[in-house]
């Protein structure tokens, strides 16, 4: 073998040794990049956590969904979460999520809602809303949360 095919060779083989390498990496960027952006899967998850405490009427649950410190307003939205939790003797929620979307740092649903709300003892009609809200979240050091809703008067 001549000193220009073997060098030839050489060079094939060290660009396939490569290629596995330069793949696995863009695998790992491209995972970096899906973890962190905010995915109809994570918004569904924080709407399935509203749901679940709305319906079960345990504030926390409700409220773990929200990062209140970063929320503007948010010891106020506690307050109406609390509020709405003792005015009504159940709720039930449908979430409709239209659409999710990344920017920068922060993600948005948008979101239809429904509600039906039922006074205590049944001696009037539930109350129904409907509604289409914008909720805002950001990643914070374990997991996403919501930062804000908009309009916030629909839990009111």
């Amino acid at each position: 073998m001549n000193t220009l095919t073997r060098s030839l060779m050489l060079a094939l083989v060290a660009v396939l040794m490569l290629q596995p390498l330069s793949a696995n990496q863009a695998g790992i960027a491209q995972g970096q990049n899906d973890a962190a952006a905010f995915t109809d899967q994570i918004a569904a998850q924080l709407l399935d956590q509203i749901k679940d405490g709305l319906q079960s009427r345990i504030v926390k649950r409700t409220l773990d969904a929200f990062d209140l410190s970063r929320m503007s307003g948010g010891a106020a939205f506690r307050n109406q979460i609390v509020a709405l939790l003792s005015q009504y003797e159940s709720i039930r929620i449908h979430f409709n999520l239209i659409e999710t979307s990344t920017t920068g740092t922060e993600g948005t649903a948008v979101v239809d809602v429904e509600i039906e709300e039922t006074p205590p003892g049944d001696v009037s009609a539930p109350v129904y809303k409907r509604a289409q809200l914008r909720f805002v979240a950001q990643r914070g050091p374990k997991s996403w949360k919501f930062t804000d809703v908009q309009p916030r008067s629909f839990f009111a």
